[in-house]
């Protein structure tokens, strides 16, 4: 997997996901140990590997804005409070970040629900009223 330009230890369950969405019509770039897809219509993703256990999957919004610490915190309450499939957060760089994890070795069917979830709850967050003013 030297050629993916990802190290041994996850080239073999990242190659699953690559392809998984590169099939979707994502870009994908790889990282150290993660990659990235990009898509011109959903959110863009980084998954990656959890010590054996699965991956993580996260996707990240930079702010428009700066807001303060507290108008950041309950939005970001609200929209966990909205969310169904992802939990939200804000990072140490003040951009905010959902992921949810997806448990076990790569499988098809399941990667496949797994973002019809992530799907389902960016379509949530976008429609949210405070999304607008804080990402629009």
């Amino acid at each position: 997997m030297s050629e993916l330009g990802i190290s041994d230890s996850t080239a073999h369950p990242l190659a699953y996901y690559r392809n998984h969405l590169e099939f979707l019509g994502y870009r994908v770039e790889e990282g150290d140990d993660e990659i990235v897809g990009r898509h011109t219509r959903k959110p863009n993703l980084m998954v990656r590997p959890i010590s054996d256990r699965g991956v993580l999957v996260s996707t990240v919004y930079n702010f428009k804005t700066t807001f303060s610490r507290l108008e950041t915190l309950e939005y970001v309450n609200t929209l966990n409070s909205t969310l169904m499939f992802m939990k939200a957060y804000v990072d140490e760089d003040d951009d905010l970040v959902m992921e949810t994890f997806f448990e076990g070795q790569y499988d098809r069917s399941n990667f496949s629900i797994l973002l019809d979830n992530i799907d389902y709850d960016t379509r949530i967050f976008l429609e949210l009223e405070l999304t607008q003013v804080y990402f629009a």
